[in-house]
């Protein structure tokens, strides 16, 4: 007489994602941030930035960037004995008046998951580089900006665009981080903002 047992087991491969562990925080050495560009019309500046995930593992960013620049105060300033400048800065949940970018109204502040090698996700700074006001607001020059990720206390250097610099007057409103390379919810191509490239 022959007996036969079988063994009922249950294997899993790989996790779903209610149970796979959460990617940490991106850090300043996980990612690099670029000056993607800029669109500037009629005073406004809104400027278009890449945080590029370098490392080999997802991350995950929520909320704003915090920003400050080296540079010199007024717009001809003779370009000597750069420091850091004080810049008002505010955040700008979705657009407001002249700016690009930002969140869908209504929407929760997203975590945004940026995946290895090479994912992106995105913030516009939006301002303008002439004085307005009564009194006007102080003008900057800079080649130098400072970058804090949210929760983070070291910066991240970034450099203007190329024989470009910095130029902001009273103050820059920063967009909240989202997926993506447009800076926008829901996502826009790039070309909507800049055109074809010719």
């Amino acid at each position: 007489m022959t007996v036969v047992l079988v063994a009922w087991c249950s294997v899993s491969i790989g996790s779903s994602p209610a149970t796979a562990a959460a990617a940490p925080t991106c850090t300043t050495a996980s990612v690099r941030i670029t000056d993607y560009n800029t669109i500037v019309g009629a005073g406004s500046v809104n400027d278009l930035f890449w945080i590029k995930n370098v490392s080999r593992q997802a991350c995950t960013l929520r909320g704003y960037v915090r920003v400050a620049y080296v540079g010199v105060y007024g717009m001809g300033t003779p370009y000597k004995d750069s420091h850091r400048l004080t810049v008002r800065e505010v955040h700008s949940y979705g657009r407001d008046g002249n700016d690009i970018g930002g969140l869908r109204k209504g929407l929760p502040v997203p975590r945004v998951t940026v995946q290895p090698d090479g994912g992106v996700a995105s913030f516009w700074l939006a301002g303008t580089d002439e004085p307005v006001g009564n009194p006007p607001g102080r003008c900057i020059v800079s080649y130098k900006m400072l970058v804090w990720l949210p929760g983070s206390s070291t910066s991240i250097a970034v450099q203007p665009l190329r024989a470009n610099g910095f130029y902001w007057c009273g103050g820059f409103a920063a967009s909240l981080l989202l997926p993506g390379e447009s800076g926008s919810d829901p996502p826009m191509p790039l070309s909507y903002y800049f055109g074809t490239p010719s």
